[in-house]
């Protein structure tokens, strides 16, 4: 694990070879499901959808070390999703339900694909989650972070980062890249227990600078750069960046 320079909120995990940045991630969900469980007898987790996560979800199934995960007593929701039909290549569940819930033992009642083609899809999926999750406290949230600094579907400017009042809402207009959005919001995200924020790559670098000399600077704008608006602190969470060396600025030549 390597130092990082980055000024980030919470706290900043670092390492040169990203299997062995999923394996510390996998240990952070399996202790958090185990807590979860152990303390209330179930764990709700929000996942996110792209080409960062998959490996993770992939290792999850793959890698013994993480049979211990309860998933039996686990229920997963989906922190953003494209309008379109779950066997369009572009719907995050689809990718979800491929690499991670079709292995696991998951009863088929505790996985809440988000119903996008509804005419209103954010409000029975808020409706569910508040039959099930009454306080809104998520046990555990995996974020991305696109290079415009947007997470979730919060994207720079958009309607969606200003609701207050809902958990769920549709996000869309010029500022949305296509196609039309279903996010959960800050109020929602900043609730959990537990997120983390994955980034790998040189493409992630730039950004994670700007994201970084913007909390150094007293000053986050959340409606320029969305990840700054993310603060699981204030409800007593924890924040955690994954990064791997070359995100981060600090790969070390071997």
């Amino acid at each position: 694990m390597q130092n990082s320079t980055l000024k980030l909120p919470g706290h900043i995990i670092v390492q040169n070879d990203i299997d062995d940045l999923l394996d510390d991630l996998g240990g952070i969900l399996l202790n958090t499901a185990n807590d979860a469980v152990g303390k209330r007898g179930v764990c709700h987790i929000a996942l996110s959808g792209g080409s960062t996560p998959e490996p993770f979800y992939l290792r999850l199934v793959s890698d013994i070390r993480f049979r211990a995960i309860p998933w039996d007593k686990m229920h997963i929701w989906i922190v953003d999703e494209r309008r379109v039909p779950e066997d369009d290549e572009k719907n995050n569940f689809k990718m979800i339900r491929e690499t991670l819930v079709d292995h696991i033992p998951m009863p088929k009642r505790n996985v809440h694909p988000m119903p996008v083609m509804a005419d209103d899809p954010a409000t029975p999926y808020e409706a569910d989650m508040r039959d099930l999750l009454p306080d809104g406290r998520l046990d555990f949230v995996l974020l991305g972070m696109g290079d415009d600094g947007h997470t979730a579907s919060l994207f720079p400017g958009t309607d969606a980062q200003e609701v207050e009042d809902k958990w769920i809402v549709v996000n869309s207009g010029p500022k949305v890249t296509p196609p039309d959005r279903v996010t959960m919001t800050y109020p929602l995200l900043n609730a959990a227990g537990r997120i983390v924020v994955l980034a790998v790559g040189a493409k992630k670098t730039a950004m994670l600078q700007q994201v970084s000399d913007a909390f150094a600077s007293g000053k986050p704008d959340p409606r320029k750069l969305p990840i700054t608006g993310i603060n699981p602190e204030m409800s007593n969470g924890e924040m955690l960046w994954f990064l791997d060396g070359v995100a981060a600025g600090t790969q070390i030549e071997m």
